[in-house]
């Protein structure tokens, strides 16, 4: 259970930062945001697109080769989109303020198919970038 929530931890915090912004009443205020039109569809492909991605770098870190399939890739971006209509339905049902939108889960889904094209790039040259500094620490350890 430990190797797991070490493996998984950005996933799920993304998660539950995605489904206490979509589900609670007004997480941002209503006068806080500016009145830029669609800035909620924005922020919805950016949610979605985020959460591929966290799921994606969670299984290229959980890998071998530290990369991700387009496969694997594929089956994540699925399952956000099923995720992200599920989501519209609660905020439907279980919210008094808030209400599921066709225009919202096409931006949920707008959000995970550029994360299907840029996620793979983006994690390589996170992990890449990542490696490089523990292979530093260890060698600062060992005083090499």
């Amino acid at each position: 259970m430990r190797r797991f929530i070490r493996q998984w931890w950005p996933s799920a915090l993304t998660l539950c930062a995605v489904l206490y912004i979509t589900l609670s009443t007004d997480p941002a205020g209503s006068q806080s945001l500016p009145p830029i039109p669609y800035l909620d569809k924005l922020i919805h492909a950016i949610m979605m697109g985020g959460l591929s991605g966290a799921f994606a770098f969670d299984t290229a870190r959980s890998s071998k080769s530290h990369s991700i399939t387009r496969r694997q890739m594929l089956k994540i971006v699925v399952a956000v989109m099923v995720f992200s209509v599920a989501d519209e339905w609660a905020q439907q049902t279980f919210t008094q303020s808030r209400s599921g939108e066709w225009g919202d889960i096409a931006a949920d889904w707008l959000g995970c198919v550029v994360a299907f094209f840029t996620a793979p790039a983006a994690v390589k040259s996170c992990l890449r970038r990542y490696g490089k500094h523990k292979k530093k620490r260890m060698c600062q350890k060992l005083k090499f």
